[in-house]
């Protein structure tokens, strides 16, 4: 399987990299009390934040709003994963513990500031690549609901043979399809990079992320960087 970013999104989104953790033989399911602590102590410094009371001009949730804006996303109704983790916590709101590898994502996004997602990889029957649509994929909406098709031009995540929409807006919606389960077993993390935020951050936050899954989750853990000079890679 080769997983890619489409040259033309390091073209136009100069200095973006994606690190993809890649987590084989996990183990997803239930609760762990001391990552429901790192949890709510990652609410909370989000909450003391003073630079995120107006959190759509931080310059980390910014760079991705103007992104999206770019591609004819309305980042308003249709916020970056990040954004959507801020303007609920500091609503008061705890986010729920949906599974370990799930929790490890938010975690990570709320102290960085940074999309993170996965995707089940044996849902996967081609290659996954980030691109931009040409309005024929197909999408299924987190949760259930009618199939959409994403417009054209938009960043998506998708399966190349299928067709499927693992992730709509780049970082905007995960898809019903390729969500983790509790019986999951082999992920695909992908933690995303617009500057401000650089490559070496990336890299930091997938680091931090990888031992968090073999704290957690246990199984075989590789990372990978997808830049302009690297835009994929091959597993097996």
């Amino acid at each position: 399987m080769k997983i890619a970013v489409h040259p033309r999104i390091f073209q136009l989104f100069s200095g973006y990299s994606r690190c993809v953790v890649i987590a084989e033989g996990v183990s997803n399911a239930g609760e762990s009390g001391a990552l429901a602590g790192m949890l709510r102590e990652a609410e909370e410094r989000v909450r003391a934040n003073p630079e995120l009371r107006e959190f759509r001009v931080n310059p980390y949730i910014a760079a991705w709003r103007n992104a999206f804006t770019s591609f004819g996303l309305n980042p308003n109704p249709n916020p970056p994963s990040v954004e959507g983790l801020v303007k609920r916590v500091l609503s008061g709101k705890a986010l729920p513990f949906i599974s370990p590898l799930v929790t490890i994502f938010n975690i990570q996004s709320l102290t960085n500031l940074m999309p993170l997602g996965g995707d089940d990889l044996d849902t996967v029957t081609g290659d996954l690549e980030l691109c931009f649509a040409d309005g024929t994929e197909t999408y299924l909406p987190l949760g259930g609901g009618a199939e959409e098709h994403p417009k054209d031009g938009e960043v998506v995540y998708k399966d190349s043979r299928s067709g499927d929409v693992f992730c709509r807006g780049w970082c905007w919606r995960n898809g019903e399809r390729s969500k983790i389960r509790s019986d999951t077993t082999n992920v695909a993390i992908n933690v995303d990079a617009l500057p401000p935020a650089t490559p070496e951050l990336a890299r930091r936050v997938a680091e931090a992320t990888a031992d968090l899954v073999r704290r957690f989750c246990g199984g075989t853990v590789r990372i990978f960087d997808l830049t302009e000079t690297t835009p994929s890679f091959h597993i097996e």
